[in-house]
Formats: structure tokens, C-alpha cells, sequence
């Protein structure tokens, strides 16, 4: 895959991406709209939180374990070997969750008490019902995710990107036409049906891959390559998941509003990793394991270290953007009812020590997935382990000093260590690149967010955003014409100081103006 389809596919999957975020505001919004912050609404959350949890640590190793063992079928295997490859693990996949769910469903009321001890009554009830509905249906979105997969693995991006945006769509429609009749339980209903539209959208594309799926068991070499592929991987999540919860434990004995502010933070920093990292991530993927299968290492470096230039690229502005403007932008989008102007200075601070994490916490992404590419899981595992353990020994030496603000730094500092030390395995195990490259395209990339920083720390002080106006719509103004005048100043530096990000950017988008196409 050259760069300039990189630099396609990843706009394409960007842009997809931040089109279906905004149809999740619109349904949260909505879903706000018709139960505000209720009983109903916890029990609808905790209901989904519970298969959420419990197939995530299933269903995104086994994802992510199938891509490369695919790709590899389809470059070495011919297409009978390949569709049985695909038909076995998504039959047994598939089946496996919904037997288990179907099992799950008389250990609710365990489940739901687990994990909302505080929950009685008609929420408790409530919560149990949406529950038990909930579990057979995660089998769908694993299946969603393996389509995306195999359409992936072929180089289509656009359908599997317009996936959660269809997704969405469902389930605000339906939350509209049934929640005044329905009530709460119309809010389970639309979460199944957005599942189904999720993998039907996909359908008529994974047909056209001319692939003969058909249900089918086997645990012949391939699918046990995707399973034992897949264990490590459980196993990290496990460790990432003990992780989160000793830093919970940790931030509980906090003063109050300490959790909140971290939960709140950690929400806005990661926007950038859910449309960047992710879409950078699920472009290299498949070329990457495309590579590995037939040997190319230089390629398969080339095709990795674009996507780290491009991840920092798209980064270290958003690390600069939040620490200049972390205060205006938590006041913007929580500041209102119970979250008080002392809830946004708590969650601000924590954001702008969370936004110091942004660049590594991408790198250490894409050093994942490169290893995963090469169908090795147990070096990310084992990344995963000690970084995880670093935040923790981190978090319970800073949290005293420090309060909230040492459990983000201990986050930040170990997702340095985990980048730094997973750069320097990927150049041993993989592909020795060369660093000068790398360090010379962020130095270029880190003078134009400096550029950008000074603008926009002036356009935001003079126009008043920095310090609010006290009218929400005069501060959404303010906010759209900062930000949007940063990127523009970040954009026209990159391109003065020929950037080769931004350079390709602009020859793609040259080609399709002139073309008259779409990008």
C-alpha cells in the first residue's frame, strides 16, 4: 500500500469516524432527552456495561487474531482454503457467544448485583431485563467486527467506517418512534437493532470478496492459529482491565469529584486516539500483515513508520491544543446543572497531564499492531504487563503528593515508557528503521504545533475564550473560530516547513479536485 492510499484510506476512515461520533452525541442527546439522568438510564447502562466488559476481553482478541491469519490465506492459500479459514471462525466465534449469553441469561440478577450493588427494586428489575436481552445479542457485533475484518483485509475501508454512523442512526430513530410507548425498554430494543445494522450494512460487500461462507466447524490449522493467537491477548486485557480498576480503588479514596474529573478528562483525551489512531491503525493493519506474509520486512517498516509519522502528525497538535485550552474546553461541554466551575478546574488540570500521553499512548498502539501483524501477541502482552504494573507502582507513589493528578501523571509516564521501550522492540524483532527519519519528521511536525500554540493561546486570551463569557453560545462561537484558525496556522506551518504529511495531503487532494472526484 503506497502512501498516498494511506493518506486516502485514512482521511476516508477519519472522516467516517467523526461523522459517526457526532451521531453518538445526537443519541446521547437523545437518549438524555427522553430519560435524563435516571434510574432507568443507570439500569440501561449498567445493563450494557456487563456483556460490553465480558466480550471485550473475547471478542477483540479474536478480531484482531483473525485479521493476519486471513490475510495470510489470501495471499498464500487459494479461495476454497480461505473461506473455510473465515466460515470456521466466524461459526465458531459466533456460536461460542451466543451459548454463552444463552447460558448467562438465568445469572443476571448475580451479574447485575456485581456490578450495581446499589441497584433494588424496579431499577434493579429493570436492569436484569435489559441485561438478559443484551447477552445473545453480542454476538452481533462480533460478527460485525469480523466482516470488518475480511473487508478490511481487502482493502475496503469505506463500508466497515460507515458501520457505527449506521449503527447509530438505528438506534436514535428507534429510541424516537418507540421511547413515548416503550419507555426504557425501547432504549434495548434500538441498541439490538443498531447491532443488526451494523453487520447487514457490510453484508452485500463481504459477498461481493467472493468468498463461500457458509456455517462450518473445524479446528483445523488455521483456526487454531487464530485461537492461540488470540490467548495472549485475553490475557492482556486482563491486565489492562486490573489496571483500570486499582486506579479506581486508588482514585476512591480521593476527595469527592476525583474519579469524575479523571472519568471526564480521559473522555476528551482520547478523541484523538478513537478518530486518529484508530483510523491510521485499521488502514496499516492489513498491508501490514500482507507484508509479513510474504516476507517484507523493508515494506512492511516503510508501510509502519508512515503510520507513526502520520499518528504524530495528527497528535502533537491535539496534546498542544488541550493543554492551552483545557479549561474553555471542559467548561464548554460539561460546565452546566450539577457540574460546577470547581468540577471544570479538577477535570481541566487532569486533562492537560492526560493530553502530555496523547503522542505515546499512539505510539504504543501502532507498535501493538505491528507485532500483531507478524502474528506475534505475546511481545505486546508482555508490553502491556509491565506498563501496567509501572502505572500502578507509579500511581500508588504519586496519588498521595499529587492526589488526581499523580494517577494521570503515572498514566502519562507509563504510556512513555511502553512507546519508547515498544519502538526500540519493534526495530529489534521486526525492522530496524531509521530513527533519523522518524525524529527528523517530528521535529518538523513539533515546530508547527509551536507556531500553532502561539496562535492559538493569543486568539483564545484576546477574544475572551480562554476566560469565558458566561453565554454558552457566544463561547461555541469562539471555540469553533479558535480551533478551527489553529488547524489552519498548524496546516500552512506543516506546509511551510514541507512537512511530508501535509504535502502528500495536499497533491491527493490536487488529484481529486482535479478529477472531480470525492475524496
Amino acid at each position: 500500500m503506497s502512501k498516498r492510499n494511506i493518506a486516502r484510506a485514512t482521511t476516508i476512515v477519519t472522516l467516517l469516524g467523526i461523522v459517526a461520533k457526532i451521531m453518538g452525541f445526537v443519541r446521547e442527546q437523545l437518549i438524555a432527552w427522553f430519560f435524563g439522568a435516571t434510574g432507568p438510564t443507570d439500569a440501561y447502562m449498567v445493563a450494557l456495561a456487563i456483556p460490553t466488559v465480558l466480550s471485550g476481553l473475547i471478542s477483540d482478541p479474536i478480531c484482531t487474531s483473525f485479521l493476519p491469519v486471513f490475510t495470510t490465506y489470501l495471499n498464500q492459500k487459494d479461495r476454497k482454503d480461505t473461506s473455510k479459514l473465515a466460515s470456521s471462525v466466524i461459526t465458531l466465534s459466533v456460536g461460542a457467544f451466543l451459548l454463552i449469553g444463552i447460558m448467562a441469561i438465568p445469572f443476571a440478577p448475580n451479574l447485575v448485583s456485581l456490578f450495581a450493588p446499589g441497584f433494588s427494586g424496579e431499577i434493579f428489575d429493570i436492569s436484569v431485563t435489559l441485561t438478559r436481552i443484551f447477552f445473545p445479542a453480542f454476538a452481533l457485533p462480533l460478527l460485525a467486527a469480523l466482516f470488518k475484518a475480511i473487508l478490511n483485509s481487502h482493502k475496503e475501508f469505506t463500508i466497515p467506517g460507515l458501520g457505527p454512523f449506521v449503527q447509530n442512526v438505528a438506534i436514535v430513530v428507534l429510541v424516537a418512534l418507540l421511547a413515548p410507548n416503550f419507555g426504557v425498554l425501547a432504549l434495548g430494543i434500538a441498541t439490538m437493532a443498531g447491532y443488526l445494522a451494523h453487520v447487514l450494512i457490510q453484508v452485500p460487500a463481504v459477498r461481493r470478496t467472493g468468498l463461500d461462507l457458509k456455517p462450518r466447524i473445524a479446528f483445523d490449522e488455521g483456526t487454531k492459529t487464530v485461537l492461540k493467537l488470540a490467548i495472549p491477548m485475553v490475557l492482556g486485557g486482563l491486565a489492562g482491565q486490573t489496571c483500570a480498576m486499582i486506579e479506581k480503588n486508588l482514585a476512591s479514596r480521593l476527595p469527592s469529584g476525583s474519579i469524575s474529573a479523571l472519568g471526564f478528562a480521559n473522555r476528551l483525551r482520547s478523541l484523538p486516539t478513537d478518530l486518529f489512531i484508530v483510523a491510521v491503525a485499521t488502514v496499516i493493519y492489513p498491508s501490514l500483515s500482507e507484508m509479513w506474509a510474504r516476507r517484507d520486512k523493508s515494506g512492511m517498516g516503510d508501510i509502519w513508520l508512515t503510520g507513526v509519522e502520520y499518528a504524530i502528525f495528527l497528535c502533537v497538535p491535539s496534546t498542544v491544543g488541550f493543554i492551552i485550552l483545557a479549561q474553555p474546553l471542559v467548561r464548554l461541554v460539561f460546565e452546566r446543572g450539577a457540574f460546577t466551575p470547581e468540577a471544570t478546574i479538577l477535570t481541566a488540570s487532569a486533562l492537560s497531564v492526560y493530553s502530555i500521553g496523547i503522542v505515546a499512548n499512539a505510539i504504543s498502539r501502532l507498535v501493538k499492531t505491528g507485532f500483531y501483524s507478524t502474528q506475534d501477541t505475546w511481545k505486546p502482552v508482555i508490553l502491556t504487563t509491565v506498563t501496567s504494573v509501572l502505572n500502578i507502582g507509579l500511581a500508588v507513589i504519586l496519588v498521595e503528593p499529587l492526589g488526581h493528578l499523580g494517577l494521570a501523571l503515572a498514566n502519562v509516564l507509563s504510556f512513555w515508557v511502553s512507546a519508547i521501550v515498544g519502538v526500540w522492540m519493534y526495530r529489534k524483532y521486526i525492522y530496524e528503521f531509521p530513527l533519523r527519519k522518524l525524529l527528523g519528521s517530528a521535529l518538523k511536525i513539533l515546530a508547527s504545533s509551536l507556531l500553532m500554540a502561539v496562535f492559538t493561546w493569543t486568539a483564545a486570551h484576546y477574544s475572551g475564550f480562554l476566560a469565558g463569557t458566561g453565554s454558552f453560545k457566544s463561547d461555541l462561537l469562539l471555540g469553533l473560530l479558535v480551533i478551527g484558525g489553529s488547524v489552519i496556522v498548524y496546516l500552512a506551518s506543516a506546509l511551510l516547513l514541507k512537512c511530508e504529511e501535509i504535502v502528500l495531503i495536499k497533491s491527493l487532494l490536487k488529484e481529486r479536485i482535479k478529477k472531480g472526484e470525492d475524496i
